[in-house]
C-alpha cells in the first residue's frame, strides 16, 4: 500500500496526544538512521516454534506477566 505524505500526515492528525512522542521518536530514529534501508525484508516463513512462541507471549501478555516498558526505561536510566 503507497502512502504519500499528504496521507502520513493525515494520519499523524489523527493520533492522540500521548501516542505523538512515542511516533516522533519512531521518525527520528528512522530518518537518522537511513543505512538500515538496505537491510532486506525478512521474507523467511514462521516455523511451529516461532508460532508457538508468539501464542505463548500473548498469554503472557492477557495474563499480565510481561514487563511495561517505563519500568526497563527506568532501569535503564538509573
Amino acid at each position: 500500500m503507497a502512502l504519500s505524505k499528504n496521507d502520513l500526515n493525515e494520519l499523524v492528525q489523527k493520533l492522540s496526544d500521548k501516542d505523538i512522542p512515542l511516533v516522533a521518536d519512531f521518525l527520528k530514529r528512522l530518518i537518522s538512521h537511513p543505512q538500515d534501508s538496505n537491510i532486506p525484508y525478512d521474507d523467511e516463513s514462521l516455523t511451529d516454534d516461532d508460532l508457538r512462541a508468539i501464542e505463548a507471549s500473548k498469554t503472557e501478555f492477557q495474563q499480565g506477566k510481561t514487563i511495561r516498558l517505563k519500568d526497563i526505561e527506568n532501569d535503564l536510566r538509573n
